[in-house]
């Protein structure tokens, strides 16, 4: 009778033990290494929620809105692959961060092939600049990294909409290009519309011009990159800047509709940064002068010395 009832809390110790052990090995495995198959990963915090999605194309899409920005969906899945338990918490640690958590985290949604298959919570940064913290909702937080990488992980799981998005503005080629119209309202003897006629292009007004500066003018369009999308200005604020009178414009026609723009430039009051506005749109955008300044042409620049 007692060999049996020793066998018995043999058994009911060994069972705990691989249920706890089975739990722990769930709880640290925060990676989804083939994140070719993830077709979905939804970021939330107490405040907002973003849906990054990929389509049937294969590019992301930001709330079914936005192209979301290459680079930056590469870094997230990359971390999302790589991403490791680097170490347990303390018991005061723990009861810390679990306190934390509960108003402060960046809840993340991993859906593979439409399902969902992961979710974890991502927390404060780990001090040292030693990892963050990460948790499953019924286990136990742990400082995560990357290993090799020093720094924090919190900042790649980004819960602001315009910070996914991508921030290319013009990408453009002489084979789509239909016409491209600068404008300088203070001086309009410097406004100039190139435009294509078949397979040849020509300046309005010009019987004569620097084939060579418009052919790098045009081919200044392939790719141009904003700094960052502004957020929305109130009605007063965004009425007194459009009643200003515009540094200069661009009007370029695409025969793809959504690369074509119309964009209103403003200074901005810094010395190499611009303010646009997208009329396509009705959004505001800032943008490194050094990035548009190949194109910031004017007529004369474009005239045959």
């Amino acid at each position: 009778m007692v060999a049996l009832v020793l066998g018995a809390a043999a058994w009911f110790t060994l069972q705990q033990n691989q249920k706890k052990s089975t739990l722990n090995k769930l709880d640290l495995n925060f990676a989804i290494p083939d994140t070719s198959s993830i077709s979905k990963i939804v970021i939330s915090d107490p405040r907002a929620s973003n849906e990054l999605e990929r389509n049937a194309e294969g590019f992301w899409m930001m709330n079914q809105k936005y192209k979301v920005a290459p680079y930056l969906i590469q870094l997230l899945l990359t971390t999302i692959r790589n991403v490791e338990m680097q170490r347990p918490l303390g018991d005061n640690e723990a009861k810390t961060i679990e306190e934390s958590l509960k108003t402060n985290y960046k809840k993340v949604d991993i859906y593979v092939k439409g399902e969902l298959y992961k979710t974890y919570l991502v927390g404060d940064d780990a001090p040292g600049n030693m990892g963050t913290y990460f948790k499953f909702e019924e286990g136990e937080p742990y400082v995560c990294h990357l290993r090799g990488f020093t720094g924090f992980l919190s900042p790649r799981y980004n819960v602001i909409e315009n910070e996914w998005r991508d921030k290319i503005l013009f990408h453009s080629t002489p084979q789509t290009i239909q016409s491209i119209e600068l404008k300088y309202p203070a001086s309009p003897v410097d406004n100039f519309k190139v435009a294509f006629k078949g397979k040849y292009f020509g300046i309005e007004g010009a019987e004569r011009f620097d084939t060579s500066a418009a052919a790098g003018f045009i081919l200044g369009f392939k790719k141009i990159y904003l700094e960052r999308y502004l957020p929305g200005f109130n009605k007063r604020t965004n009425d007194s800047l459009l009643n200003r009178m515009p540094e200069w414009s661009i009007e370029l026609v695409d025969i793809d509709p959504e690369k074509s723009h119309s964009i209103l430039f403003y200074p901005s009051g810094e010395e190499d940064r611009s303010i646009g506005y997208l009329q396509k749109t009705k959004e505001w955008i800032s943008i490194q002068d050094p990035g548009i300044r190949p194109v910031k042409l004017r007529r004369r620049d474009l005239m045959s010395k």
